[in-house]
């Protein structure tokens, strides 16, 4: 991998001086590209960055078979998410028929506030909100749909669907028969990491799709989600670049939203928490993509972190944006400022560098799947477990 073409092309969302940008990037030879193309697809910029390259009007200033590429990824991307938009609305219109009260979240509920339009964004899965009380009839329609519960946590639930074959990277963007769900409980205990009332959905907005009328939430509630996702992957080894750059986004496009920023001053105002999550979340994104705007109460949140968090996103926030994929062991040092500000738990290192739990399945199988595939999923499984056992390795050797 390149990383000063890696920093070039998180150049491009910074400035929009074309002719400097056109200047930097076009010294890179095609081998450069290729080998940076892993971090392209796994950061989620490779289709936005076409788009940034459409928008500056500089395709010239990559090589020809890179642009080949990016646009053969757009191509794929948009049918794939013509597929997923389909599976979108079908499952909404189960949810509705069946009186489920419910939301739409992330996603294309996103657009057009983080992403222009949803063929931009390389969208893995759906999200769905689900009250606590609706959980059993949630589950039989997802089995209708051919569904299967693979995971389960404390108020999330996953299902998988059409696992007979591994995903893999360099099918990213194309249509997979492979589709995840992830169904979100709202309860008391609270949502994601922040352990604070789940209420969101008794303030819904919604949205027309077609001739669909859809649950989807608030916006301070969709912008606090956002804050609180990103933050969650940080406490992790991979944070998707996209993340970043979506979180910025939206800030821009509400930049004149003033009822948005109050709902959102509310809520922080209530929660050290959520305070912490927003604060992370939008000094991580300044310190990689320009935010020349910032809402008063974004930059307050800032103001409040613990300067442990503060001086960990300015060392290394930029250096977790450019990690290869599956990303590095720099979360330890996060959680362990966390922890010593009282804003978290002290993790064992141990734990984190020699996890002693079996990690999620990549595939799935039941007993109508063919042995061949079985036994193909068996493999991929293995695989996946000695590609973790070497990303530990390689950082704990690095330590």
């Amino acid at each position: 991998m390149n990383y000063r073409l890696a920093q070039a092309v998180i150049a491009t969302f910074q400035t929009e001086d074309s002719r400097m940008l056109g200047e930097r990037i076009s010294k890179f030879s095609y081998r450069a590209w290729k080998g940076t193309y892993p971090w392209l697809d796994a950061s989620g910029l490779a289709i936005y960055f076409l788009d940034r390259l459409h928008v500056l009007h500089m395709n010239d200033a990559i090589p020809p078979r890179v642009l080949l590429r990016l646009k053969k990824n757009a191509a794929d991307n948009q049918e794939k998410t013509n597929r997923l938009f389909e599976e979108f609305l079908k499952i909404n219109r189960d949810f509705k028929n069946a009186g489920i009260s419910y939301a739409n979240l992330k996603g294309f509920t996103l657009a057009p506030d983080a992403f222009s339009e949803a063929a931009l964004r390389c969208q893995l899965d759906l999200d769905f909100l689900i009250a606590n009380h609706d959980i059993s009839r949630c589950e039989q329609i997802m089995r209708r749909h051919g569904y299967l519960l693979t995971g389960i946590g404390s108020n999330v639930r996953e299902f998988k669907a059409g696992g007979e074959g591994t995903p893999c990277l360099r099918n990213l963007y194309k249509v997979k028969p492979q589709r995840c769900v992830e169904i979100h409980f709202a309860d008391d205990r609270g949502w994601d990491c922040i352990h604070f009332q789940d209420d969101r959905l008794f303030r819904l907005s919604s949205r027309r799709w077609r001739d669909l009328e859809l649950p989807i939430l608030s916006d301070s509630d969709k912008f606090i989600a956002q804050a609180v996702h990103l933050f969650k992957h940080l406490k992790g080894e991979w944070t998707r670049a996209a993340w970043i750059l979506e979180f910025v986004n939206f800030v821009k496009f509400n930049q004149e939203n003033h009822t948005l920023w109050i709902e959102v001053q509310r809520h922080v105002s209530k929660s050290e928490e959520i305070a912490l999550a927003v604060g992370v979340a939008t000094l991580v994104s300044r310190e990689n993509f320009a935010m020349p705007f910032l809402p008063e109460v974004l930059t307050w949140t800032i103001s409040q972190l613990p300067r442990p968090v503060s001086l960990w996103i300015e060392r290394y926030g930029k250096r977790i944006v450019l990690a290869k994929f599956p990303g590095t062991k720099l979360y330890l040092l996060l959680c362990r400022a966390l922890s010593h500000a009282g804003r978290g738990e002290l993790c064992e290192v141990s734990d984190k560098l020699f996890p002693l739990r079996r990690p999620a399945k990549i595939t799935v199988t039941n007993r109508e799947t063919r042995l061949s595939l079985r036994l193909r999923g068996a493999l991929d499984e293995i695989g996946y477990f000695f590609f973790g056992c070497a990303f530990t390795w390689n950082r704990v050797a690095v330590t």
